[in-house]
């Protein structure tokens, strides 16, 4: 999958908090009912726990297999964070095949005694006491046996079955997802202070990364309210919520600490966040580099770390202070710009990549 060459070093239009100048006003009210506006330009430096946790395994796993970190759908680098935009038809795809076997599993024992009872005249002629009592024991026999294969035949069928059935298609649908995963490409560029979203069919929503509102978007399902990160173009009110890149959290605060992490990814002036699958390359940021020569970090913190125990230690400390940082006292840096500039006079500074305004 081609992304595209980077420079190698910052460019002019790099995003950085003390160089956020005048802006037009937005086009619309920014407030929204349900959703929480997030403040730009002043940090928590509190990462997200529970991606954090995730993307050790990840980051620990991925090295065996490459250890330099080269492989081309590891996404996220000391310049890009890449992620999908609205390809929830994929996880929905790979949803449907465990769901579809667990249903024909529980149903399929039950259906077929239906129509055997249904089907066969010697059953039918049967005593009525004799029959009832078969259905129940074969019911709840059939009940307990679904219980016990659930989870050993759908493991079985999504490590080995799918595979197994697909084999003579790889090919095919190995090119078909290289094609999708390319039409939803997105990322964050440390580089040039760029945002881009996939449209799909090809087209890609460009714009500076101070054009992007932040909410901790309310969801509220039949387990009670959950928060997912969503981003808001002041200018066009485009909005990107459905990205591989947020998850729906049952705490707010996981969505608080990814926007700060993101904030502080393309901040040039911040060394990169420091979080698992940063750890290759921090080398490779000078800015990342002065800080961890400062600090004194170890190169390899998140790769050689034993999970268990950090999970009870240092993570321990980590989501207490996510989960008691005073989010709200934040002033932002950005909305007292608000309003300085014409919106013609701004249209003449933006890059000429941008999408229109």
């Amino acid at each position: 999958m081609s992304k595209g060459e980077v420079a190698s070093e910052f460019t002019g239009t790099a995003f950085s908090k003390a160089s956020i100048q005048a802006l037009p006003a937005s086009s619309k009210k920014r407030s929204r009912l349900g959703d929480e506006l997030q403040q730009f330009g002043e940090y928590a430096h509190v990462n997200p726990y529970y991606r954090t946790v995730q993307d050790i395994e990840v980051v620990q796993s991925h090295e065996r297999e490459d250890p330099e970190f080269r492989d081309e759908d590891w996404w996220w680098n000391h310049q890009k964070i890449g992620f999908l935009n609205g390809k929830q038809g994929l996880k929905a795809l790979i949803l449907v095949i465990p769901f579809a076997w667990i249903l024909l599993l529980w149903l399929g024992g039950p259906g077929v005694m239906i129509w055997v009872l249904y089907e066969l005249e010697s059953v039918r002629q049967l005593p009525g006491f004799l029959v009832a009592t078969f259905v129940l024991v074969f019911a709840f026999g059939w009940i307990a046996f679904a219980i016990w294969a659930t989870p050993y035949t759908t493991n079985w069928l999504m490590s080995r079955g799918v595979a197994f059935f697909l084999k003579p298609f790889e090919k095919a649908l190995s090119n078909w997802l290289d094609n999708t995963l390319d039409d939803g490409y997105s990322e964050f560029d440390r580089v040039t202070g760029q945002v881009r979203f996939a449209l799909g069919r090809g087209r890609i929503f460009e714009a500076p990364f101070v054009e992007f509102d932040a909410y901790a978007e309310r969801i509220i399902q039949h387990g009670g309210i959950f928060y997912r990160l969503m981003l808001v173009h002041r200018y066009t009110q485009k909005t990107f919520n459905q990205t591989s890149l947020s998850n729906i959290e049952a705490q707010k605060t996981e969505v608080q600490a990814l926007w700060d992490m993101l904030q502080r990814f393309m901040d040039v002036s911040e060394p990169l966040p420091d979080v698992p699958r940063f750890e290759p390359f921090r080398h490779l940021d000078p800015v990342t580099v002065e800080s961890d020569k400062r600090t004194g970090r170890h190169p390899r913190y998140w790769r050689d770390l034993d999970q268990a125990d950090w999970i009870q230690s240092e993570g321990a400390e980590m989501f207490r202070k996510q989960r008691e940082f005073p989010w709200g006292r934040r002033r932002c840096q950005l909305t007292p710009q608000l309003g300085k500039v014409s919106m013609a006079e701004y249209r003449e500074m933006r890059p000429s990549t941008a999408w229109r305004i």
